[in-house]
């Protein structure tokens, strides 16, 4: 259609303007990721989780095999420490020098018990036993030792003796001093004899 203030005569173009009807401009296509592109985002964090879960699942497994083997840990070193016990038991007892001087003190109040138990450590092979009465009476045998070279020979007669552990102590002058107070088991010497030890000692 011509323009009533066209200043030319219309032409053949004009008229071609005139037969076609307007319309709106053509938009190209949207490639086919881009209108699913929120469905593609969708699956693809599916996927991802799914994933995730696969690899915690396996860690949940594996530790529970390492929880399964946790308990053979201690009788692993139950078994290990067991011959390291019996090697201790296996040591053997420290080695007596029966030619130290040994002091038996009469603490339990019976005549003769002193010189019971000289018989017995002379019998025993111990060469130089002498006898002594104490002041006061004790409960507890007990075997002591003035200077640290002669422990191990101490701690040998006080396990012959069934004293315990022996103990270092100045109280006594005589390098070992065994405190009786039973006779022995196997108690050698009569209560005349082992009376007269006893006195002999005290003087």
């Amino acid at each position: 259609m011509a323009d009533s203030q066209y200043p030319y005569p219309p032409d053949r173009f004009d008229d071609e303007a005139d037969a076609v009807s307007f319309h709106g401009a053509h938009r190209a296509e949207e490639p086919f990721w881009r209108q699913n592109l929120l469905y593609i985002v969708i699956i693809g964090a599916a996927l991802v989780m799914l994933i995730v879960l696969l690899f915690v699942i396996g860690g949940m497994g594996g530790g529970g095999d390492e929880r399964a083997e946790d308990p053979t840990t201690p009788a692993a070193s139950e078994t290990s420490s067991a011959p390291a016990e019996e090697t201790t038991e296996e040591e053997p007892p420290p080695e007596a020098d029966k030619s130290v001087p040994v002091l038996v003190v009469n603490a339990g109040g019976m005549n003769g018990l002193a010189g019971t138990w000289r018989d017995t450590l002379e019998g025993d092979g111990w060469e130089d036993v002498s006898v002594s009465t104490a002041d006061n009476q004790q409960q507890e045998p007990v075997v002591f030792y003035r200077d640290d070279e002669d422990q191990e020979t101490a701690q040998a007669l006080a396990a012959e003796v069934g004293a315990g552990e022996a103990r270092q102590s100045d109280e006594y002058d005589a390098r070992i001093t065994f405190v009786a107070v039973e006779m022995p088991d196997e108690g050698g010497g009569d209560e005349g004899d082992g009376g007269q030890g006893d006195d002999g000692g005290e003087g």
